[in-house]
């Protein structure tokens, strides 16, 4: 019995990631203002900057364009986020915003747009309900 060498088919010595590519998909990086800043902003303002940046988050966690990220209509689940992309997500959210983000939540969340709503009102007064110590119960 003979072994025949045979040259692989894939030759990973040769493979070049094309960082420039990636970075073009997912475009420029989105910072957020500091977050005594954003308390300080119009509520409609604040939800604008915190949507830009979750649909970066998203678009580079799941690898896709910040313009295809559908923030209504499709569950957090439907977009493609699943346990470890939540928690990529969940970090990089609590290190920019510097919130407490519930990975439950998250996951369970009925759309971007309720992730969005969600953190801007942790950002927003103290008297946000969605503030850890509103005035209205969660």
């Amino acid at each position: 019995m003979t072994v025949q060498q045979t040259t692989p088919v894939w030759d990973f010595d040769d493979w070049e990631e094309d960082d420039d590519a990636y970075e073009d998909l997912l475009g420029p990086e989105v910072t957020v203002p500091e977050r005594w800043v954003l308390a300080a902003l119009p509520e409609r303002e604040r939800t604008r900057i915190i949507e830009a940046y979750v649909r970066q988050e998203l678009a580079r966690v799941l690898r896709i364009s910040a313009d295809s990220v559908e923030i209504s209509g499709r569950t957090m689940n439907g977009l493609g986020v699943g346990s470890v992309a939540g928690l990529q997500i969940q970090s990089r959210i609590e290190e920019a915003l510097e919130v407490e983000v519930n990975l439950q939540m998250l996951l369970l969340a009925n759309s971007a747009g309720e992730l969005i709503d969600c953190l801007s009102g942790q950002l927003g007064p103290d008297d946000s309900p969605h503030t850890p110590h509103g005035r209205r119960p969660v």
